[in-house]
């Protein structure tokens, strides 16, 4: 074969690979804690900042934005989503242009996001998931922060991830999986893949009543966890000695245990959830049309599984500046401290608690090593300096 046809036939093959790898756009996103929130427009509006959420198959926009772009409803609904059920304003045949590239007749559902944003830490306009993957082919790249659409039906991955055949449940994709307890007690599941879930495995309600979870993780304790509805349900943390998935093997893994009634953690047929502290260690792809999932280890695939060290949990208040105790986990250095449920954190090593994002203070109060933090809180209209131990409460 001549040198010309060798020279060809590589050039054509490899715009051909080319063309099919290549996006239709590229946008940045932000990792805010466990949270990627990207960049969209809802009927040619100002950019806004979505949660983009694999596991919710609705797309929803706050009523507060709702207001200030003029798209409300009186037509009131009641939805089954991922965190539960919601109940809001139906609008139909709304447009959505993600990196310049236009969504069509997406339904959006408009409810109050006020009780996500005091808990994740920032303003959320909206939670978008399903209608961006039903139409493209999506890279997430946790290790440059970039958001890459293809055209779904010409899509060829050419990576050397994990391969997972794409099942999905109420819109949501789940891959298999298989679990060791600390007991030694060896279970396989079924898991769903939520980047919206800042946790890293957690297992459904009806799975941990199933196999008595609960009496079977070792050390552990209790927190409340809230969805898209605003009831919050108590969950257990825990370690299994061995979570194992593909050829991914992570060991000691932190593990939730869900008592939710509603959602998807009340499912029966998924077993459990795949949060983004876990999933955030890989790059992945999601290609619905073709009905795969590939995952490819990144740069902190290694990384150390944050565990909470104070024994309390954070939120905003109201008004998105004062940042209080919301629950005191029981046998912590909290506790022990005598810091109350409602106590407002007002200064931290330091520093006054407006120089930390709320995913800092959490990243701050985790994972000890035998080191303590000064703190001040205002309890009972009294303020308080408190050298707060920190240990591991796992």
């Amino acid at each position: 074969m001549s040198k010309f046809i060798i020279c060809f036939l590589f050039t054509v093959l490899t715009y051909g690979v080319g063309f099919a790898q290549t996006a239709k756009t590229k946008i940045p996103f932000e990792l805010f804690g466990e949270h990627i929130f990207i960049k969209l427009q809802v009927n040619d509006s100002e950019p806004l900042d979505f949660i983009f959420d694999t596991g919710d198959g609705l797309t929803v926009l706050d009523i507060n934005k709702a207001r200030d772009l003029n798209i409300l409803s009186d037509a009131k609904v009641t939805k089954t989503s991922a965190g539960g059920t919601v109940t809001g304003a139906l609008l139909k045949h709304q447009k959505i242009t993600v990196g310049g590239q236009d969504i069509s007749d997406v339904e959006l559902y408009e409810t109050s996001l006020d009780h996500l944003e005091i808990s994740i830490g920032r303003s959320i306009d909206g939670i978008i998931g399903y209608d961006v993957l039903k139409n493209f082919a999506v890279r997430i790249d946790y290790n440059t922060t970039e958001f890459s659409l293809y055209d779904k039906d010409n899509f060829k991955y050419s990576g050397s991830g994990d391969q997972f055949d794409l099942d999905l449940h109420n819109y949501i994709p789940y891959i298999p999986g298989t679990v060791t307890l600390a007991n030694g007690e060896t279970l396989k599941g079924d898991f769903f893949v939520d980047t919206g879930a800042g946790t890293t495995l957690d297992f459904n309600t009806p799975f941990v009543d199933k196999h008595k979870m609960i009496s079977k993780i070792g050390n552990q304790y209790s927190y409340l966890v809230s969805g898209i509805s605003d009831n919050e349900t108590m969950h257990y943390k825990g370690k299994a000695a061995l979570f194992k998935f593909g050829s991914f093997v992570f060991n000691g893994i932190p593990i939730g245990l869900s008592q939710a009634e509603h959602g998807i953690q009340a499912s029966k047929k998924v077993d459990g959830i795949l949060g983004n502290e876990l999933l955030k260690r890989f790059n992945m792809v999601l290609d619905y049309e073709g009905g795969k999932i590939y995952m490819e280890r990144n740069d902190v695939f290694d990384d150390v599984f944050r565990i909470d060290a104070a024994g309390f949990d954070l939120q905003y208040g109201s008004g998105m500046e004062d940042v209080f105790i919301h629950v005191i986990h029981e046998n912590s250095p909290a506790a022990a401290e005598g810091i109350e449920v409602n106590a407002q954190l007002i200064e931290v090593a330091g520093k006054a608690v407006s120089a930390y994002s709320l995913p800092e203070l959490k990243n701050l109060f985790s994972n000890a090593n035998d080191q303590s933090v000064a703190i001040k809180i205002l309890q009972n209209g009294e303020y308080l300096d408190i050298e707060l131990p920190l240990k591991n409460l796992l």
